[in-house]
């Protein structure tokens, strides 16, 4: 048995189904022999950054690790943003990766890539030898899956070539996974349940930790009990949806009613949700609350934007034994849930004046969540346009969705949306990308169609890097240094094999979006939108315009 073979034995013993990887010297006998079984599929993409983003959308919509294949050397520096914003999401990702030997005469593609990958908040591991290799390729699966992170596994090139001559003996990470006590002990909560009690106005915000917990109905519960307005982050977007005290998304991508309502909050009670800079639009949001988190990570990594309590647990188990301890005190209180807010999330919305120079973004985003099919899956890149769909944007009961604002870097939408297709087959998926993103990765058109992907995809274009645009118009400069004619991104998606549609009107999204899913593989809707117009969080910052947008209600 070849060292290659005896790795991809590894890998398919740590639950490896499924892997993304661009090709070359330095994985080829890898994934030659991890492919000879028929249960395990091997996804090409064209880029070696695009595949680590799947992986990445592939581990956070499955629960399992994702895993990349890329070559050395120059496969490897490739994937730097991907690696970043893979660690900032907290994904368990490992990138397997050869390497040049030391001393090799042939240096066109060697490098230090421990301290390349380490330099990008990557683990590296390496394998040293044939006799220690399965301890090693365990370490590097257990630290992705124990630390919810990227890692890279480093496979000399001329080790994978040598014989093993043993029986070989592998044992997976996932036999050795630490027991973590993830109900408290009563005295640990105790804190957290006297605030709650003393509190007058408390707002819960929950996180993707409180979804990925199923602690939504504790939640509503404890809301109940105490009077708390229920919030999200970004990335819980959607948790409450539908429910009379729902105030959306807090932080930066707030509705006006919500930001006048949680500026009042005395306490505010974070779950799964990390209450960084843009859940609290950098500690602002809640200028005179106590704060307390419950998280299942062992300790914060900083004391962030607004220090607090912060009790590790389960987010579901720990909301239950507080709804518990409540009941047992007979605690029932209003809190914020008075006429007097009624009548603020009552309130008429504010009337827009529509732009005369593309598609009002608002309704544009308002109606392609009314037409997204009830537990379909969303994914949606980074750049100015994503606050639309943040704001504007309802999600149907039982969808979900994945921002790809990690790192802040467009460009990765295209990826992530791969791996997640790839993860969830048969889920409806739409997707939402800018133009300027999807000219960093369009070759990746390609992937979806050749293997045979079904994602309804809408370029939202404003011909621009909008973001760069309206600072540019903010500080006077002319901003068309950041704008250009765009192409015809559906004659592109028609000429990698797939299909599509130009939108007139807002009225046509909801049909382009039955359209797409009912025909299945790349559909791609190319919505030109006003680029004069600025989302509520740019026009606020800099352009000093407060928020207007209305609270997000579910379409009828």
């Amino acid at each position: 048995m070849k060292v290659y073979e005896a790795i991809a034995q590894s890998l398919i013993a740590e639950g490896v189904t499924d892997f993304f990887g661009l090709m070359g010297d330095g994985n080829m006998w890898l994934w030659g022999a991890i492919c000879r079984d028929p249960k395990i599929r091997g996804y090409s993409l064209r880029h070696e950054s695009m595949s680590v983003s799947a992986a990445d959308g592939y581990a956070r919509t499955t629960g399992k690790v994702g895993v990349a294949m890329v070559t050395c050397g120059p496969g490897i520096t490739q994937c730097g943003t991907s690696l970043i914003a893979a660690y900032r999401g907290k994904t368990p990702v490992v990138m397997i990766a050869g390497e040049i030997q030391p001393g090799s005469k042939n240096k066109t593609q060697s490098m230090d890539q421990k301290r390349f990958v380490e330099s990008v908040n990557t683990r590296f591991h390496t394998i040293t030898s044939a006799d220690n290799m399965a301890e090693e390729i365990a370490e590097a699966f257990y630290a992705a899956r124990v630390h919810r992170c990227p890692v890279m596994l480093n496979l000399p090139m001329g080790l994978q070539e040598e014989e093993i001559d043993w029986d070989y003996d592998y044992r997976p990470s996932w036999q050795f996974l630490p027991k973590r006590m993830e109900t408290p002990a009563p005295d640990i909560l105790n804190e957290v349940i006297e605030k709650l009690i003393a509190a007058e106005r408390p707002v819960i915000v929950a996180g993707r930790g409180a979804i990925m917990a199923g602690a939504k109905d504790e939640l509503i519960k404890l809301g109940e009990r105490t009077g708390a307005l229920l919030a999200t982050s970004l990335q819980g977007k959607g948790l409450f949806a539908g429910h009379e005290w729902n105030v959306g998304i807090s932080g930066a991508f707030a509705a006006e009613p919500a930001e006048r309502l949680l500026a009042d909050a005395d306490f505010v009670l974070g779950v799964g949700a990390e209450l960084g800079y843009y859940t609290t639009e950098g500690g602002l949001m809640y200028p005179s609350a106590e704060v307390a988190r419950i998280d299942i990570r062992p300790m914060p990594e900083e004391i962030g934007v607004i220090p607090g309590l912060y009790v590790q647990a389960d987010a579901k188990k720990a909301i239950a034994a507080i709804n518990e301890a409540l009941e047992s005190r007979q605690v029932r209180k209003t809190g914020l849930r008075t006429p007097e807010t009624r009548a603020i999330l009552d309130a008429p919305d504010h009337v827009f004046i529509p732009p005369t120079d593309g598609l009002d973004p608002r309704p544009l985003a308002y109606k392609l969540g009314a037409a997204v099919p009830k537990g379909a899956l969303v994914t949606c890149g980074a750049g100015h346009f994503f606050s639309w769909i943040a704001m504007y944007m309802p999600l149907p009961a039982g969808s979900e969705i994945q921002f790809s604002y990690n790192f802040g870097a467009v460009g990765q939408g295209l990826g992530v949306m791969v791996g997640t297709s790839v993860g969830n087959p048969g889920r409806p998926h739409v997707a939402i990308e800018g133009d300027g993103s999807m000219m960093f990765n369009i070759q990746e058109l390609e992937t979806i169609v050749r293997e045979k992907l079904q994602i309804t995809l809408v370029v939202w274009n404003d011909e621009g890097y909008g973001a760069e645009v309206h600072k540019l118009t903010a500080k006077g400069f002319n901003e068309k240094l950041a704008q250009w004619e765009s192409p015809d991104f559906v004659a592109l998606a028609k000429a990698f094999g797939g299909d599509g549609v130009k939108l007139d009107s807002v009225d046509q999204i909801g049909s382009a979006i039955q359209t797409g899913l009912a025909k299945g593989g790349l559909y791609l809707i190319d919505a030109r939108v006003s680029s004069t117009t600025p989302t509520d969080p740019y026009a606020k910052v800099y352009h000093g315009i407060p928020s207007t947008a209305p609270l997000l209600r579910q379409p009828a």
